[in-house]
């Protein structure tokens, strides 16, 4: 059995979807400088640093930005639990291997945490070992306007962290280490978590696990200083101890000091992560592996799907928001190395192409349902649907 834990991440997203991030109200609370508390696109902010920066209540902006509306869905959210999810829902439909995803995490006792542990008793992913701890439950409203970028979608994310301020390493059980990938995502939203960031990742790393970690936009480290280089964990070592580091484009500038995609790949390269991933929005996405653990590739890019885009411009085919398109990514990478791993692959020889096509389909189906989680009526509902748009990638990049 192949198994895959994780931690980082969880909480409820409350969706806007039809939001107008041009309106004079969003414009009034967007940033002026970095770190100033304002809404910046496409990335967090927390609810206090908002509301010192308007001055004003956050419940106060919401119902003026929404005009009192009640959120279009409530859905799990969050950069850990949802790429688990998908890496789960897709080895479930798998028809090889026996697989296990676990997630490790604290929750509030409230209502929204019964609404999370509601909708995770309907997934693949064993939630055991994820707890109630003191406080309330995370959750992050995200505002999602589908008419932006020229029609991609883009959105702006406010962000309580609540319980999770209690949850670092000695919550972390000593069985989290048993595993044969361990996951770090969205850590910047669990300080214990991202505060101990490289022993947790060296801890994996001397177990014998592939260390994954996936980032998120850090507010925290941006607040304290808008220009300096985020840090990754308590020192860099977290970098020497990562297999797989998956950022986007703002995040791998901001964690490495650099102003363009190749810049960022080498300094991540140069601190000694075996591997790199930087994703772009709806543009290509760029990646090297140093061969410890996929085959050895200098930095190099692929497309996004062609279909899947065609598909978002077909307005027959319904569709939902681009929220979770990234955490969905990761969650294709995951499963895809967990298949290979179970195939009898070795390390040094999984096939990082591979992975980014799962990766690239499980995030341009995202696109076609509201939030980040996927509630399946079946079994393997969900690998049968990401398929589809697999099967046409490979065509694309001519892997078929």
């Amino acid at each position: 059995m192949i198994t895959i834990h994780g931690t980082g991440c969880s909480l409820m997203d409350y969706l806007y979807t039809n939001i107008d991030l041009s309106s004079p109200t969003i414009m009034r609370a967007m940033s002026k400088r970095p770190g100033d508390g304002g809404l910046v696109p496409g990335k967090l902010v927390f609810v206090e640093d908002l509301e010192r920066f308007l001055n004003q209540p956050f419940t106060d902006f919401l119902n003026e930005v929404t005009e009192g509306k009640e959120p279009d869905k409530a859905n799990l959210g969050g950069p850990s639990i949802v790429s688990l999810i998908n890496a789960a829902q897709i080895l479930e439909g798998s028809y090889n291997g026996q697989f296990k995803v676990a997630f490790f995490g604290g929750h509030g006792n409230d209502e929204t945490a019964r609404q999370l542990l509601d909708i995770l008793a309907r997934t693949p992913v064993d939630i055991s070992e994820y707890r109630e701890v003191a406080g309330t439950t995370p959750f992050t409203v995200v505002l999602s306007d589908p008419k932006a970028d020229n029609g991609h979608g883009e959105r702006t994310f406010i962000n309580n962290i609540g319980a999770v301020l209690h949850y670092g390493p000695a919550e972390i059980p000593a069985t989290f280490f048993d595993a044969d990938i361990v996951a770090f995502g969205g850590t910047a939203l669990v300080p214990g978590i991202h505060d101990n960031l490289a022993s947790l990742t060296t801890k994996s790393k001397k177990a014998g696990s592939i260390v994954v970690v996936n980032t998120v936009y850090d507010y925290r480290n941006q607040a304290k200083d808008p220009i300096g280089r985020w840090s990754l964990g308590e020192d860099d070592t977290t970098y020497l101890a990562t297999d797989l580091l998956i950022t986007d484009r703002e995040e791998a500038f901001r964690l490495s000091g650099e102003s363009s995609i190749p810049k960022a790949l080498a300094y991540f390269e140069n601190m000694g992560t075996d591997a790199a991933i930087v994703t772009d929005g709806s543009r290509d996405i760029h990646f090297y592996s140093k061969g410890n653990l996929f085959g050895k590739l200098d930095i190099r890019n692929l497309p996004v799907s062609e279909s899947v885009k065609q598909d978002i411009l077909d307005s027959r085919i319904p569709k939902g928001d681009t929220t979770g398109c990234g955490d969905n990514f990761v969650g294709g990478i995951l499963a895809s190395m967990a298949e290979q791993l179970d195939a009898g692959m070795p390390r040094g020889k999984l096939d990082l192409v591979e992975a980014c096509s799962w990766a690239v389909a499980s995030g341009g189906f995202s696109c076609f349902y509201v939030g980040g989680t996927f509630l399946e009526q079946t079994p393997g509902e969900k690998r049968k649907k990401i398929s589809h748009y697999y099967e046409l990638y490979k065509q694309q990049i001519g892997r078929n």
